[in-house]
């Protein structure tokens, strides 16, 4: 019988096309901007070969706009953007122009989705404010722009191996009506072996498995981990920021090249364009402790971090993770997502955000592709863990599960994340409990039936 939270239309819809713009400001007033009108997205934008200004910027994800300050005692200031859009439902690209101060400026569009860039139009003004327009199709013609479709679909669970029996009856806290009916310890192979199973029944392609470092019993459980993972199955490393072992520079890099070396070799290890992935948990508080707050130079930490792996031979893809948010982290990480969620209400908005980004980031600023990987979460209920400032997100009967994947595959994300397979404390699990069964088992199955062929 069909899941009645699946019955009704389905919300698929294709993803959104990102076309590239070349964008010519030049302004004698003091500062110009030129806004995208809704529902047209300004995704992404990059200033090049500027002139008598002093700042030439892109300010934000959506209406933007591009910010064009003139250098004071400059005749004339000017700009050349790249710049990536997508039209929305809209049959044209509206902008308008806004000049601050005396003056006149103008303003040059062309189709920058193939080379020579085509002239599409062009406006100039003299008033505070000018409006003007694109057709979408001439804006489309030759799109969309190269490597900004989305990835093929992926779907990942996190994993967790560090249960042991004992844990079942207090060793951990676990809330007391998320009872476990078959006990287990991480490293047990017939375990495993159902784990593997039961998510391939659920249409998960892998595990992204919590790693703490080396020489603890939990890296034993991974190494049996990796040994029984069959053909077609995969894996990558989730590092946990927060562990003693990661302190300073030096540990993350010694820590991760172990990791490589003992796991990213496995014919089984998750890899796009043959470099293994990684995750990395909270990696805006490298190196502080847990509550501590976000380090005021993580960009740089983490650069150079791979620089040292990068002489020892390694080029991983690293998919970080950070509240808050910030579209420019795809200047440093490869790919980006986040653990869960801290608002439900936001995942629609910080999905369509993010997924774009990640696929016009390097048509607007070269280099690789880069990747967001949405959180779906079936619920959150810590209330029960000590020293925990609790957060409860009620599962509503798969609800909340199911608006989360709806989220997802609206945004034409690059992979879908199930937090999570097994997280018991924190009362995420899909895995099967006494009072759900295998409901979220066969709930994550259907909605990765959907994810997968909504393109």
């Amino acid at each position: 019988m069909p899941d009645p939270l699946l019955a009704g239309p389905s919300t698929q819809a294709s993803p959104e096309h990102i076309y590239l713009l070349r964008v010519v400001v030049s302004t004698t007033a003091p500062t110009a901007r030129l806004f995208l009108e809704r529902p047209s997205t300004l995704i992404r934008a990059e200033s090049r070969q500027v002139r008598g200004a002093v700042a030439a910027r892109f300010v934000g994800f959506g209406r933007g706009p591009l910010v064009l300050v003139a250098r004071a005692g400059a005749r004339r200031a000017s700009a050349t953007f790249v710049a990536a859009v997508t039209p929305g439902p809209s049959p044209d690209l509206r902008f308008r122009s806004v000049q601050q101060g005396p003056g006149h400026t103008s303003v040059r569009v062309a189709n920058r989705n193939g080379v020579p860039a085509i002239p599409l139009t062009s406006a100039a003004q003299r008033d505070r404010v000018r409006r003007f327009s694109v057709p979408a199709g001439q804006a489309a013609a030759r799109g969309p722009a190269p490597g900004t479709e989305p990835l093929p679909p992926t779907v990942l669970a996190f994993y967790y191996p560090w249960y042991e029996v004992g844990d079942w009856t207090g060793g951990k806290p676990i809330a007391g009506y998320n009872i476990n009916l078959t006990p287990y310890a991480s490293g047990d192979p017939a375990t495993i072996d159902r784990h593997i199973a039961q998510a391939r029944q659920a249409g998960i392609d892998g595990f992204i498995v919590s790693w703490w470092g080396r020489d603890l019993p939990w890296d034993d459980n991974v190494e049996a981990l990796e040994e029984r993972i069959p053909p077609g199955f995969t894996f990558a490393l989730y590092l946990e920021v927060f562990s003693p072992h990661f302190q300073s520079e030096d540990d993350l890099v010694g820590e991760i090249d172990y990791a490589l070396d003992a796991y990213a070799t496995s014919e089984h290890y998750l890899r796009i364009d043959g470099r293994p992935v990684l995750y990395a948990f909270s990696t805006h508080n490298v190196m502080r402790e847990l509550g501590a707050g976000q380090h005021p130079r993580y960009g740089e930490v983490w650069r150079r971090v791979l620089t040292g792996l990068a002489r020892e031979g390694h080029d991983p893809v690293l998919i970080g993770e950070g509240r808050p948010f910030d579209v420019e982290d795809f200047d440093v990480f490869d790919g980006m997502h986040v653990y869960g969620t801290e608002d439900p209400s936001l995942t629609p908005r910080r999905n369509h955000e993010m997924a774009l980004t990640a696929r016009a980031w390097a048509a607007v600023h070269g280099g690789e592709r880069r990747i967001w990987g949405a959180s779906v979460l079936p619920g959150y209920d810590d209330r029960h863990i000590p020293g925990r400032k609790p957060d409860f997100f009620p599962r509503e009967d798969g609800a909340l599960y199911k608006a989360q994947w709806e989220a997802a595959i609206h945004t034409a994300s690059d992979q879908v994340l199930v937090v999570s397979f097994n997280e018991w404390m924190e009362t995420t699990n899909i895995e099967p409990n006494e009072e759900w069964g295998e409901r979220y088992l066969d709930l994550t199955g259907e909605l990765s039936h959907r994810y997968s062929a909504s393109r």
